[in-house]
């Protein structure tokens, strides 16, 4: 019976030594373990996210619309301005939009917002605000005619409502 056992442990050596190593369904080995890691790999969790992260997309998204808002603010205040060049005042909405867009960047900056979640909230406020600028303005056009032209509120709240009566016809 010795003999057996040292004559199955010489080639069972003899095995691992040609590379054909057997393992046992209850054992696993270093290559058995490599080919699994390989073929389905190690999946990490997601982390869960802190309290701060879901505080800060909530900022992000704050930022996004007020970016559109103080945007449009310091276009209409320079544009009541004289002496700006000619292709100032010819910017209209554009311009309003570029002073948004630069004021979302700043704030991206400032807070850093540059994780996806957030830029995707930023850009969200953004849209929402810049969308939904008219509907608030025909809501409380006293508030919008303290802060922009009477012409401009006036412009905006007809815009909401031909929008509005074009999309319930």
């Amino acid at each position: 019976m010795l003999a057996d056992q040292k004559l199955a442990f010489a080639e069972r050596l003899n095995r691992i030594n040609a590379g054909k190593q057997f393992e046992h369904e209850d054992l696993v080995g270093v290559r058995t373990q490599k080919k699994f890691e390989k073929k389905f790999g190690a999946k990490a969790k997601k982390p869960k996210r802190s309290f701060l992260d879901r505080v800060m997309v909530l900022v992000a998204f704050v930022s996004g619309a007020s970016a559109v808002m103080l945007g449009r603010l310091a276009y209409f205040q320079l544009s009541k301005m004289q002496g700006l060049p000619d292709g100032f005042y010819a910017l209209g909405g554009r311009g309003m939009a570029l002073f948004a867009l630069v004021l979302a960047l700043v704030l991206t900056l400032i807070f850093q917002l540059g994780t996806r979640a957030r830029i995707q909230s930023l850009v969200l406020g953004f849209a929402l605000m810049h969308f939904g600028e008219a509907a608030m303005a025909s809501s409380a056009p006293q508030i919008w005619s303290e802060i922009f032209s009477p012409d401009y509120v006036a412009a905006i709240s007809h815009a909401s409502l031909t929008g509005m009566d074009q999309a319930s016809s």
